[in-house]
């Protein structure tokens, strides 16, 4: 009996050790974010004694109406105060209504001389996202609402260590007028596009730096809390759908057989742009529901097409996947080989990637959201598109910086990291769309790839005293549309500035620097400061010097080091 009740307890102790030292797995219900033994939540990985972020978790069940273009969705959202601060309101992003008139967008186009020609069809009548019920823990509560930005009033306060229930309805309208918009829909070859972004009715960020980050949407950056994310799309039947997260239904909505006849390799040959077989006839009333499930994530996005084709390229175990529309097939065989390329040199050298796949989609576009990037072009041109979205999931995915307050973390680190790929992957020499002429052909000189991503547009403008300071918000270079006013150097005076701290460093210092520095801030929201901290203290070198000078003017710093390269 004794043998018997010692076995017990052996037997009852592996398991005990077992259920602590599980390995984290996020598929595990119904959301291991929180965990203990989720290596990437910030609790289990301070990144200072006394840092506190945000947690939410997102589940949206969202109808795309491919007649009228209108998102129809109910959105729970569970929020966690981990701040030491009460909170007696919150704050949401509404981005969509942007882009309607007398909105601070249309102002600013006014002011930078632009008669904005907002479309008709919703724009025109200032439907962009329309909450049509918020409950807060059951009780239905007062809000107000400025253009891009709606404040709830909580019924009672939100006190440290507690969360608390969001229930909301809402309507987004997709749109196309004159003024970008990320999230869109349009015609492909009499099918129609969605890129679903900046869709749902987002919660602000309150951090440690500012409190409530609550900038009105001017068509830039963006900033968001880390959480989970469980999402049902649910489209006619005919769309191929991508998003960010887990397919958690692929057996179910991408049968084995439906994958096989929308393999990439299929339509190798296929004339560009001609127009597309249908694989899937439309069937109105017809439907299917995409089931996602993301973790350490601070956004959801996806995009649908019936006429995208699929390719898949795996790296160890990670996944590249492309979707293209079949007419580009072409040019696009490659692209989710060298996506695939690019999270190998990403992961080996600045910290490996968390995440489980990464998406480059043929969707007219060039942005990027947690595991999935918007793309355009076709092979060679596309390659530093690629690169450069791709290595968004590094800076500004899973290092989750306040873009909108300071670009610089993500875009130039992300300009920097588009450089090192082209170099790693194809070589010193950008390779270039065939010359269309014999004459350009014989005379064209190689371009090197740092030269062409970041040096020559840097220079460029430095040498005619276009050198603005960096570290300034992105809504605050002269008032400028897009990349205008200076904006376009928190992309290449941020690379130079990184290739010449390589330079100050030693490149085993540096990449080590910036492994420590990616391992440190993953899954959470640093500030300049905390890259300069985090550099300082690895290297136990001095280089206030620099980097504080690289954020304000850094022109004497670059241009010596720099024009023997391409004189």
């Amino acid at each position: 009996m004794k043998k018997y009740f010692l076995l017990f307890i052996i037997l009852t102790q592996i398991s005990t050790y077992a259920q602590k030292h599980e390995v984290y797995n996020p598929l595990l219900k119904p959301n291991t974010y929180r965990n203990i033994d989720n290596p990437n939540y910030w609790k289990n990985k301070l990144p200072y004694k006394d840092y506190w972020q945000q947690d939410v978790h997102y589940k949206i069940d969202a109808y795309i109406d491919e007649e009228t273009d209108i998102i129809n969705a109910e959105q729970t959202l569970v929020y966690w105060n981990n701040s030491p601060d009460t909170l007696k309101y919150v704050y949401f992003h509404l981005y969509q209504n942007a882009f309607q008139p007398d909105s601070y967008l249309d102002e600013l186009q006014k002011q930078n001389k632009k008669s904005p020609h907002w479309s008709r069809k919703y724009e025109n009548q200032k439907l962009g996202t329309s909450i049509k019920e918020i409950k807060v823990n059951g009780i239905n509560v007062t809000t107000e609402l400025d253009n891009t930005i709606l404040k709830v009033n909580l019924p009672t306060s939100l006190m440290p260590d507690s969360n608390i229930v969001f229930d909301i309805k809402f309507d987004t309208h997709f749109d196309q007028g004159e003024v970008r918009r990320r999230m869109t829909v349009f015609d492909a070859w009499g099918n129609k596009h969605y890129n679903g972004v900046h869709w749902y009715p987002r919660i602000c960020v309150y951090d440690a730096k500012f409190g409530w980050t609550k900038d009105q949407h001017l068509g830039k950056e963006f900033y968001g809390n880390f959480g989970c994310f469980d999402v049902e799309l649910n489209f006619a039947s005919n769309f191929i759908v991508e998003a960010t997260g887990f397919l958690l239904n692929r057996d179910s909505v991408l049968s084995k057989d439906l994958r096989k006849k929308l393999d990439i390799k299929n339509f190798k040959d296929k004339k560009w742009n001609s127009p597309p077989s249908t694989i899937i006839p439309y069937q109105k009333g017809k439907r299917k529901i995409w089931k996602y499930h993301a973790e350490n994530v601070h956004d959801f996005a996806f995009t649908a097409d019936p006429t995208y084709r699929i390719g898949e390229v795996k790296w160890e175990d990670k996944v590249c996947y492309s979707l293209v529309q079949e007419p580009h097939a072409s040019k696009w065989q490659n692209a989710a080989e060298y996506g695939a390329k690019c999270l190998e040199v990403f992961s080996t050298d600045f910290g490996r990637y968390v995440y489980h796949k990464v998406i480059v989609a043929d969707a007219r576009s060039g942005m990027e959201y947690p595991m999935i990037t918007l793309d355009d072009g076709g092979d060679p041109g596309y390659r530093d598109l690629l690169a450069h979205e791709i290595g968004h999931m590094w800076f500004f995915g899973q290092v989750g910086n306040n873009e909108t307050y300071r670009a610089l973390l993500d875009e130039g680190f992300t300009q920097f990291l588009t450089a090192w790929a082209l170099v790693k992957i194809d070589g010193e020499d950008m390779i270039l769309d065939k010359s269309s002429t014999k004459w350009r052909e014989r005379f064209q000189k190689p371009l090197k790839a740092v030269d062409s991503e970041i040096y020559y547009s840097y220079i460029n403008d430095a040498t005619k005293f276009k050198d603005p300071v960096i570290s300034t918000h992105s809504d605050c270079f002269n008032g400028a549309l897009g990349h205008g006013g200076g904006y376009r150097h928190v992309y290449y005076k941020t690379a130079a500035m990184l290739y010449n701290l390589q330079y100050v460093l030693g490149d085993d210092l540096f990449l080590r620097a910036m492994k420590n520095y990616f391992n440190t801030w993953k899954i959470a929201h640093p500030y300049n400061e905390d890259f300069r901290n985090s550099v300082i203290r690895f290297t136990k070198v001095d280089l206030n010097w620099f980097l504080i000078n690289g954020y304000k003017q850094i022109n004497e710093l670059i241009i010596p080091l720099n024009l023997k390269k391409i004189r």
